[in-house]
């Protein structure tokens, strides 16, 4: 089923096609356990999990055309909203010359820095799946790509259909404090979905230096927040937010609404227009590995009612991610090799209206083993150097087999500090993951 080699008679002329296909899956088995208390009384300790991913591809004309099928699917005890299921990819792919032609539902990388993708806005994270942003839905598009003689790309994307972010239920846990109601998104722009982004991407190489440098007009991929269903005790004084202004995740964090004067029941997602310019690079030099990614935005930045223009505003910052890697190998006489990480990352908006990543310091390390068995550790911190939040990792991997994988996964969430827009939510969901892959 890996390798299946087949000839067929293509048109009238009866010429010969050679085809290519191979079809792979990944079937996995997923076991979380969380280590303190959860916030709120309906969120589950713990929580298994099944996921399937199989994986079509087939070629031919010589690898001119290609077709690729990516489906995923998962299946959740504790929390009916990570069962969900996705076309990872569904796309033709075809070459002729220095064109590339690829069109259908893809995924698209951009990134250089290893704790935050700042640049990666191509497709939706899928944030039932992990924290990290690593696993992304897949994208509608048409994707043009010219690669030059010097081997620098250019790449053109049209993005006809937008895929909404999907949030954890009641019963989950890693979710805003507040039940997000994605299923009743609001835009700014009166297309919806049906808004057509595009991007531009250049991407080539000077020596050492590999760089990418992109524009993005469309739909932002992370969404505000709206605030939905309220309910106001009889007789408070105190004001709610309006049904329609924008609610930060550090003034929900601060009891916006606090038991004496209300409930807010449900978030509704906003979607605004945003305009991009990003760079991102990497130097090799011996054992070191530099990196940044950098972005200019104009975004749009609600102040007040949904229907009311003249209050709505554009909001322009930069922000930046950039460090290094080192590596030393063959540590004590072995196969092994040790990287160490040191990344800091910036936005100008600060704590308060920024992503949370406004003044922070990541430190890490990776070791991979180089056996038979793949097998490979990834360990870092993140310390908020203004609130002093603190966040650990660790990633271990290891084959069992050749068709087998177990994996290890720990976070843990300290001294979280009620402005940390990122973590203050889910200061109580430190958790121990374990999975098992099987490939067939």
């Amino acid at each position: 089923m890996r390798s299946l080699f087949f000839l067929v008679t293509l048109g009238s002329s009866c010429a010969l096609a050679e085809f290519y296909q191979t079809l792979e899956t990944d079937l996995q088995f997923e076991l979380r356990g969380y280590t303190q208390d959860a916030a709120q009384d309906q969120q589950k300790d713990f929580q298994a999990s099944m996921a399937l991913s199989p994986e079509w591809y087939i070629e031919w004309g010589g690898g001119d055309n290609s077709l690729t099928a990516t489906a995923f699917g998962r299946v959740d005890s504790a929390d009916d909203e990570r069962s969900h299921a996705d076309f990872r990819e569904l796309h033709w792919q075809g070459v002729r010359g220095p064109w590339e032609v690829r069109f259908g539902i893809s995924r698209v990388f951009w990134g250089r820095t290893e704790l935050l993708h700042l640049v990666d806005t191509i497709n939706q994270d899928d944030a039932l799946e992990n924290i990290d942003g690593e696993d992304k839905l897949g994208q509608p598009m048409l994707r043009l790509n010219y690669v030059a003689e010097n081997g620098g790309s250019t790449r053109l994307f049209i993005l006809p259909y937008f895929r909404e972010r999907q949030f954890a239920g009641e019963e989950g846990r890693l979710r805003p404090p507040v039940v997000v109601d994605d299923s009743n998104p609001l835009y700014e722009s009166g297309a919806g979905q049906q808004h057509v982004d595009w991007a531009l991407r250049y991407q080539g190489w000077l020596g050492g230096l590999d760089y990418g440098v992109a524009w993005f007009s469309g739909t932002q991929r992370d969404p505000k927040f709206i605030a939905g269903d309220i309910v106001i005790n009889p007789g408070s004084t105190a004001l709610a937010p309006p049904a329609a202004g924008v609610i930060q995740l550090a003034a929900m964090n601060s009891n916006l609404l606090t038991p004496a004067s209300g409930e807010l029941l449900s978030l509704r997602p906003f979607y605004g227009q945003m305009d991009q310019f990003s760079i991102d690079a990497q130097y090799t030099g011996g054992s070191w590995l530099w990196k940044l990614e950098a972005l200019w935005r104009d975004e749009f930045n609600r102040r007040g009612a949904a229907t009311s223009p003249e209050i709505r505003s554009r909001e322009r910052y930069t922000a930046a991610t950039a460090g290094l890697e080192y590596s030393f190998y063959g540590v004590f006489d072995s196969a092994s090799d040790i990287g160490v990480l040191v990344e800091y990352l910036w936005d100008e908006r600060g704590l308060n209206r920024g992503s949370g990543f406004q003044d922070d310091v990541f430190i890490g390390a990776r070791w991979a083993a180089n056996d038979a068995w793949d097998s490979a550790l990834l360990a870092g911190a993140v310390f908020d150097l203004e609130v002093e939040s603190q966040f650990y990792s660790i990633e271990y991997s290891r084959r069992l087999s050749g068709s087998s994988k177990l994996s290890l996964e720990a976070r843990v969430f300290h001294n979280i500090a009620p402005a940390d827009s990122n973590f203050f939510a889910v200061r109580f969901d430190d958790y121990l993951q374990l999975e098992y892959n099987w490939y067939f």
